[in-house]
């Protein structure tokens, strides 16, 4: 594989968006076996988890830029961004990127009756560090803190009359079902560390959120960055649900109870556990620099050429952390394989008549920094991009895709699904909160997000391999974004 090089770049505008498109298209089917290639390659070992930052994030790079290479695509992105490299092919920004050494450990050990001596929770399947957690070797007291909300102006305070300086809290995730607000995990964490905490865990309760349960979540640890923002972030762990139930139960408590106690009776259950955890590893932190790598396809309307379509795709993942690998096959080699794939079919279309900037962005595990830098160092003019197509995890789930509309008429994705006979199988909602389509929502640019429905049961986890990619599904996404590209590429 020769080396390529790329860019990485950013958008704010404000426009508003309506098409009326052709009843009648072209129906070109997208090649499965091709897609599957591209997924088992950049699944494989050899890009390390694609971490962004890392050596496998940028090889995943070359991959992706020598592929638009052999397309005979335009690169998109050659400005010369600050004191940043410049690039043909993309850009590159800052990222912080974080290497957890073998082993992890994880240990809580019991006093009182009944308990037994210890629980050893086994990384990967029962537990995982946070990603962006220090380096840690700490013995200390654990305290439950219910959701980890504090907020005495609206009532609900899970640190009020509870010591938890120098110890490790234990929190749910999400929050009781009365609580008003929104609550990020980032959140969590800046509260437990300006209440003296010296680390922090987290678990999945029995009594899961409307969201998870209809994404399949359950209750696995997953694989997930805090993105407090802050230089000093608390050492974090998230344990699978069942050894956060065998917690409560060495200490004749039920987390059930608890929870459900939480939820209705709104009566707050915080207090110190009859238990000691004992949590070590090494990880090592350092400045990289991640790459967003994008090609274009020129418009060859005299009158809309200026106008842009982005398709984007995240590529990166978690990398190999601790000795654990994260292949990241449907997150999102899956979203990139039908990136290249849709690339090499709209290549061969006589007629765009706006420019169409495929995008490849890393570091969305890391809230979001690709495409966020991609808004702020825009290649293209924000004033001037029509849409943005964000393609996500479309490798499984139940044969429906699950589209999120923003800042345009839904009836522009509903033509598209027709057109590709998917009227049926797409499912049109309103704005999603994660994904690399929120930058561009925010800056006003109209998105379309595009996931599969249903249980992604792999997601975010060491297991989300190759083998578990269902091709049919792959095939589905496919079609309905061809159909939408096209669609906006080529409408009056």
């Amino acid at each position: 594989m020769k080396p390529a090089l790329f860019t990485i770049t950013f958008i704010s505008g404000l426009v508003a968006l309506t098409l009326h498109v052709d009843a009648v298209d072209r129906v070109t089917l997208p090649d499965l076996p091709r897609m599957m290639r591209d997924i088992r390659i950049l699944s494989h070992p050899d890009f390390a988890g694609r971490q962004a930052g890392s050596e496998g994030g940028r090889r995943s790079a070359e991959y992706v830029a020598e592929r638009f290479e052999q397309l005979s695509l335009s690169p998109a992105g050659q400005e010369h961004i600050g004191t940043q490299q410049r690039m043909p092919w993309g850009q590159t920004g800052p990222v912080t990127v974080t290497q957890f050494e073998a082993p992890a450990t994880l240990e809580f050990s019991f006093s009182g009756e009944p308990a037994p001596d210890t629980i050893v929770p086994q990384l990967g399947s029962q537990f995982l560090p946070v990603l962006d957690s220090p380096s840690v070797n700490l013995t200390a007291p654990l305290v439950f803190v219910g959701y980890g909300i504090a907020d005495p102006a609206r009532g609900w305070d899970e640190y009020e009359g509870v010591a938890v300086r120098d110890r490790v809290v234990m929190f749910l995730r999400g929050k009781p079902s009365h609580y008003p607000l929104h609550v990020h995990h980032a959140e969590k964490e800046r509260i437990a560390r300006e209440k003296g905490a010296a680390g922090f865990i987290t678990f999945t309760g029995p009594v899961l959120s409307r969201y998870a349960a209809r994404r399949g979540m359950g209750r696995q640890p997953l694989a997930f960055y805090t993105n407090a923002g802050d230089d000093r972030p608390l050492p974090g762990v998230w344990i699978g649900g069942e050894i956060g139930t065998a917690m409560f139960d060495a200490q004749a408590l039920s987390v059930m109870d608890i929870q459900t106690s939480l939820n209705e009776d709104r009566m707050v259950q915080s207090r110190a556990l009859n238990s000691l955890v004992h949590v070590q590893w090494e990880a090592q932190r350092q400045a990289g620099s991640l790459v967003n790598v994008l090609a274009a396809i020129p418009g060859r309307d005299p009158v809309l050429k200026d106008d842009v379509v982005i398709l984007g795709a995240h590529r990166d993942h978690f990398g190999n952390q601790a000795g654990l690998l994260f292949p990241g096959a449907d997150d999102n080699a899956s979203g990139t394989a039908v990136l290249l794939e849709l690339a090499r079919i709209l290549k061969n279309d006589p007629s765009p008549k706006r420019t169409i900037l495929f995008a490849s962005f890393s570091g969305e595990e890391q809230n979001l920094l690709g495409a966020t830098w991609y808004v702020r160092h825009p290649t293209h003019p924000l004033a001037n991009t029509v849409a943005m197509i964000n393609v996500d995890h479309v490798g499984s789930g139940n044969g429906e895709l699950t589209v999120g509309v923003t800042n345009m008429s839904k009836e522009v994705a509903a033509r598209a699904a027709e057109q590709a006979g998917l009227s049926e199988a797409v499912k049109l909602y309103g704005f999603f909160p994660g994904g690399d389509h929120v930058p561009f929502a925010k800056a006003g640019i109209p998105t379309v997000a595009v996931v599969t429905a249903g249980p992604h049961p792999h997601f975010h986890q060491a297991s989300d391999t190759p083998e578990t990619i269902q091709a049919d599904r792959l095939g589905t996404a496919a079609r309905f974004v061809l159909a939408l590209t096209r669609h906006l590429a080529t409408a009056p």
